[in-house]
């Protein structure tokens, strides 16, 4: 069984004294630092930095993706889903691994969160994985975080509205920042989402599942693998 270590510091629901106050903002903060050092890299050609530079739709992006690791930290998730990059109907859009601004819109899970949209609501675009994902983790107690191992949109150089895979040097670039992130949860298990996830986290000596991308008629295998493996 794996076990993350982690140096987050864990804070309450309703704080009751300076220390625990501090204790609040350094958690959030460590989010903070997270997303602005995710937004710092400049990309170019086949690869979007989706969170680069304060244009609308970067700042839509990075408050969403704050707001849900915010989230998520208040949830304390034990499971980390790792998939393999953006795509470009999904997390291109909505800043957030593996969601669709559909499912953003939609799921309960973020109903009442301040979620913002690239695109105005009778245009809102949906994505079959995020759809598919989305639907069984909202019959699921307990939710799993959820991230790409490399998390910038990969794309042909002459199309963004497409989506390739990583290539090893990428793959190695979004090593760092899975481990920072995983410095702020405490995860305990990784369900990873496709041989690539997989084989990265064994170079860097992590242990995970393999689970069936849900993709190309894979859906009925990823939910019967989700629901066996979401278990410690």
């Amino acid at each position: 069984m794996l076990t993350v270590l982690s140096s987050e510091i864990r804070f309450f629901a309703k704080p009751q004294s300076v220390t625990t106050h501090y204790k609040k903002d350094t958690t959030l903060n460590k989010i903070d630092t997270f997303i602005s050092r995710l937004s710092s890299v400049p990309k170019t050609n086949g690869t979007t930095n989706l969170y680069f530079g304060d244009s609308r739709e970067s700042e839509i992006r990075k408050n969403n993706l704050r707001v849900y690791l915010n989230k998520m930290k208040a949830v304390n998730p034990r499971f980390l889903i790792l998939g393999e990059a953006p795509g470009y109907k999904g997390c291109r859009l909505s800043g957030i691994a593996f969601t669709s601004e559909r499912v953003l819109f939609e799921n309960p899970f973020f109903k009442n969160e301040p979620i913002q949209f690239i695109n105005e609501q009778r245009k809102l675009e949906s994505e079959i994985s995020a759809t598919i994902v989305w639907s069984e983790l909202s019959l699921l107690k307990e939710k799993p975080l959820i991230w790409n191992i490399f998390p910038f949109h990969p794309h042909s150089a002459d199309n963004i509205q497409t989506n390739r895979t990583p290539n090893q040097t990428e793959l190695e670039e979004g090593k760092s920042f899975l481990i920072e992130l995983l410095e702020i949860f405490e995860i305990q298990k990784i369900l990873a989402l496709g041989r690539k996830p997989e084989s990265q986290l064994s170079d860097i000596g992590i242990q995970s599942t393999y689970v069936r991308h849900p993709a190309n008629g894979g859906k009925n295998q990823f939910i019967t693998a989700l629901n066996n493996e979401m278990t410690i």
